[in-house]
């Protein structure tokens, strides 16, 4: 699957429209990127290259494919996905935080925003997915035990997308044998690290400091 970011890319308009989002707000960003869009369809129409039908007829099927995920995003996702692109692009590392527990969630958002990193946050392993799609992290940190799509189920699917994802695993239920087996066998095989709660704000941060080296 695609991201987003690989859409606009092949767009050709991945950091000026952030760039503009930053300047002029992400309303004339999200424009600039849906124009873009019908442009390069008029340059890559096959009538205009009967020499060089078939590069034209690739990049017009690409384009098609394109739109079909653009119409798919809404305006609002495209703003926050071209506003968070346009904040890191400070170097500060981005990692998104799955947790249904909203304390522990704001409190290792705010935790880590401290610490310099750029922060999303999702409330179970479905909303996670679609956040991965937006926020495009280099780490994620989930609980296990979630409402909707647990942790181990979302980092599967995200392992799908990004084959390098880095992630670290939190959960007060480790010491359960259901959560134990499912997660045993992830763990050892991708090797993520595994925290169990409650923890202190130093171990935590030990390991995203890890994860990012």
């Amino acid at each position: 699957m695609d991201s987003l970011e690989n859409d606009l890319r092949f767009l050709g308009v991945l950091e000026k429209a952030a760039e503009i989002a930053q300047d002029l707000g992400s309303e004339a960003a999200v424009r600039y990127v849906r124009s873009s869009y019908h442009l390069l369809c008029k340059v890559y129409h096959p009538d205009l290259h009967r020499r060089r039908s078939d590069a034209a007829n690739q990049g017009q099927v690409r384009l098609n494919q394109i739109k079909c995920r653009l119409d798919q995003t809404s305006d609002d996702d495209l703003a926050r996905f071209l506003g968070r692109r346009g904040q890191a692009s400070d170097g500060h590392p981005r990692v998104l935080v799955v947790e249904d527990e909203d304390g522990l969630k704001d409190n290792l958002a705010d935790l880590l925003g401290l610490e310099g990193y750029h922060v999303a946050t999702a409330a179970n392993g479905a909303l996670g997915l679609r956040e991965h799609l937006i926020f495009r992290p280099e780490l994620v940190i989930t609980d296990v035990v979630m409402p909707v799509m647990n942790g181990v189920e979302m980092i599967r699917h995200l392992r799908r997308r990004d084959a390098a994802l880095k992630a670290i695993f939190i959960s007060g239920f480790f010491g359960t044998h259901a959560v134990r087996a499912e997660l045993r066998e992830e763990i050892e095989r991708l090797g993520y690290p595994a925290l169990s709660k409650p923890f202190r704000p130093s171990q935590i941060l030990a390991l995203v400091r890890q994860a990012l080296a």
